[in-house]
């Protein structure tokens, strides 16, 4: 909680065209939003550059935060959204809503630890974009579903949905991964 409050603090310095509160948000958000940004493109360039866009954006939008949510789940909204654009432009993503309703079970508190990072990396970049993305946000930025639902604008049943899926796709690639890659 205390780093969100610093958060909203730098973004309000930010508003008043701070350059050193820009650095300090830059520095605290900016790894975790490129490894985002590459998880959603699976392009280092393309990721950098929203990247860019992203705290360009940040740094003339500031005075525009509502609190409605962490600082961290609106930059990533707006990462999101550049994002997009570009994939869009480039026709690279598919839709997000090709997925059935179903119940989402309530565990993943294991899944960081299900195997080793080089495993779950390696799985990751065989998922989908949408399972991609939502695996990040849940288990990698520990977002709440609530969170999510404001940044990819769909309901929560939804998003715990596309939770459901991506980890029941994941267990399956990390099953033929392990088995494969076993030497």
């Amino acid at each position: 909680m205390k780093g969100e409050v610093v958060e909203k603090s730098l973004l309000e310095r930010i508003a008043n065209k701070d350059e050193e509160a820009f650095r300090t948000l830059y520095e605290r958000t900016h790894r975790r939003l490129y490894l985002y940004l590459m998880r959603l493109s699976g392009d280092s360039d393309l990721a950098e550059d929203v990247l860019v866009d992203t705290f360009t954006e940040v740094w003339k939008s500031a005075g525009k935060f509502q609190g409605k949510s962490a600082v961290l789940s609106w930059i990533i909204g707006i990462a999101r959204n550049k994002m997009l654009k570009e994939l869009t432009r480039k026709k690279v993503h598919a839709s997000v809503d090709d997925y059935p309703h179903i119940v989402c079970d309530k565990q993943g508190a294991h899944f960081k630890n299900l195997l080793n990072k080089d495993l779950v990396s390696k799985a990751m970049k065989k998922l989908s974009p949408e399972h991609r993305e939502i695996l990040d946000l849940v288990f990698l930025h520990g977002l709440d579903y609530q969170e999510i639902s404001r940044i990819l604008g769909i309901p929560v049943g939804t998003v715990k949905t596309r939770v459901f899926h991506a980890k029941k796709k994941m267990k399956e690639i990390i099953s033929e991964i392990g088995t494969v890659d076993h030497e």
